[in-house]
């Protein structure tokens, strides 16, 4: 009887607190987050870059010279220099509607829907001004181009910076249409004035933004063989 308790005992203690019991540990699960590739995203290439360094490299050239003898003729100069990066001289007799070559050129741009009035212009741009002369009144909306440059720089103020031959030599004058009434904003110049003002005559009618017409832009890249020199 003793020896079947001792065997009964023996059993119990087997079963419960001498036995191992498995311990089962549940790791944490880890998400991995990968981050999302970001491309660089470039502004679009201007094709009309070359084009405009070389019409302004060839402009500045001609800088306090007299070459061209006229604002026509200095545009000419330059559009011979860049390969006809403006117009075809050839063609250009067949817009002449008066003697000035300025609105022969303006007429042949107007044809190839080439002339705009905004946004800003650009550097290589051409820009038209309206009755520059001494005895014409402006007159709004005029297409009595007479007068013209190129665009050499735009500052962040919308002032534009051009090169036109004007009394016989060519200079760097200034146009901002966003001031248009001021010659001169925190002692920066930001208009130039392009005609003589007579005593009775209101100073901001002889301001470049007063007898500002449009501009045109050089001709695509594609119709254009720069030459490599």
């Amino acid at each position: 009887m003793r020896s079947i308790l001792l065997g009964l005992t023996l059993l119990l203690l087997f079963l419960t607190g001498c036995s191992q019991k498995e311990v089962v540990v549940v790791k944490p699960e880890v998400q991995i987050v990968i981050a999302p590739i970001i491309e660089e995203i470039k502004p679009p290439e201007d094709k009309e870059l070359p084009i405009r360094k070389a019409i302004v490299e060839s402009a500045l050239k001609y800088l306090d010279t007299d070459n061209g003898h006229d604002c026509s003729g200095f545009v000419g100069l330059v559009n011979s220099d860049t390969n006809e990066s403006f117009y075809k001289a050839e063609m250009l007799y067949k817009y002449y509607d008066n003697s000035r070559r300025s609105r022969a050129i303006f007429n042949m741009m107007q044809d190839e829907d080439k002339l705009v009035s905004e946004p800003l212009p650009k550097v290589g741009d051409i820009v038209f001004f309206s009755d520059t002369l001494q005895k014409t009144k402006r007159r709004v909306g005029s297409l009595n181009i007479t007068h013209m440059g190129i665009v050499t720089a735009v500052d962040e103020d919308e002032t534009v910076h051009f090169i036109h031959n004007i009394q016989g030599k060519n200079k760097i004058d200034r146009l901002n249409r966003k001031y248009s009434d001021h010659h001169m904003l925190s002692d920066k110049h930001i208009n130039s004035f392009l005609k003589r003002c007579s005593k009775n005559r209101q100073k901001s009618k002889c301001l470049t933004s007063f007898f500002f017409s449009s501009y045109a832009s050089p001709m695509p890249k594609e119709k254009i063989e720069l030459s490599k020199n």
